[in-house]
């Protein structure tokens, strides 16, 4: 069975103690096995480190349980918490669904703003977890060409910065080739519900003051970067989501549209903040989710 996943937008009381500084250089410390829990597909994880700042944060590699002719195609998942709380364990549910649908999942964690790791540290950390799994393409039996990215809320956010920016290190992209956003905080300049906005997220994010800081919440909207080249966009958003308006991803969409960049959206009915994948109609939106990813990251024949 799989465990409920609810995410809200941020639970303070998890903001925890020894959060980790950004890092710019990614290598492999140590692999850890770790035996299926809920379902056949293999996990295991992977710990990252820092080159410029030593901090260290993980990442759990699902890996499809049949492994077919095909190279595998991988998919970020990027948890959720208003970027001041939450892990990469969150998204298991989704993770599992996701591997045993042929896919290699991968969550990870990135950094907690806070003074010292404020925007775009969160960024920095989720590029270099996409440049782990590129770098490691042969290992884990996957196109590099073929990676997309899907998070729920502030992943979302990180998510779909991933499908419309690059930042490569020694010759390895971190771009991904499809973006999937789930209750995702989309532009940074528009408000979120009077509960969201009673947390302040957007605010920490950035350590503004007491003044809105236009400029910068500006350079911190994925949707800001949108070109007609950017990665195609899947929404899954919640009718009754209490913290994220719905038609800030309904905007998010018709400006991508203009652009011309390839979208789709699903509206859940009853479906609050995140995405709970024992609940019927949002799995539907999931699946339907997978089989969108399918079609746009074509799998490559294994040599």
């Amino acid at each position: 069975m799989f465990r409920t996943l609810l995410l809200p937008l941020l639970a303070l009381a998890l903001v925890g103690c020894g959060a980790e500084k950004a890092h710019d250089d990614e290598s492999l410390q140590k692999s850890m096995s770790g035996a299926p829990a809920g379902g056949e597909a293999n996990m295991r994880t992977v710990e990252l480190s820092s080159a410029a700042g030593g901090r260290m944060f993980r990442m759990d590699l699902y890996v499809p349980p049949n492994p077919g002719p095909n190279l595998h195609r991988a998919v970020i998942l990027i948890h959720g918490g208003g970027w001041v709380s939450g892990d990469r364990t969150s998204m298991e549910p989704i993770a599992y669904v996701l591997a045993e649908d042929g896919f290699l999942s991968a969550t990870t964690d990135y950094a907690h703003a806070q003074p010292g790791q404020l925007w775009p540290a969160q960024l920095e950390d989720v590029r270099a977890a996409v440049r782990y799994i590129r770098s490691h393409a042969e290992e884990l039996k996957i196109d590099p060409t073929r990676i997309a990215a899907a998070g729920i809320s502030a992943g979302g956010h990180l998510s779909m910065f991933l499908g419309v920016s690059d930042d490569k290190k020694n010759a390895v992209s971190s771009s991904v080739q499809a973006v999937g956003s789930i209750s995702g905080i989309l532009d940074l300049n528009l408000p979120l519900t009077p509960e969201g906005e009673r947390y302040k997220i957007v605010q920490q994010l950035l350590g503004e003051g007491s003044t809105v800081d236009v400029a910068a919440r500006k350079k911190a909207s994925p949707i800001n970067f949108a070109t007609k080249s950017s990665a195609p966009v899947f929404f899954i958003q919640g009718k009754q989501d209490p913290l994220v308006p719905p038609d800030q991803s309904e905007k998010a969409m018709a400006r991508l549209k203009a652009l011309g960049v390839d979208c789709k959206m699903v509206m859940v009915d009853g479906m609050g903040h995140g995405l709970d994948v024992s609940v019927n109609s949002q799995r539907a939106a999931l699946d339907e989710l997978a089989s969108w990813l399918k079609s746009k990251l074509e799998a490559e024949k294994a040599h």
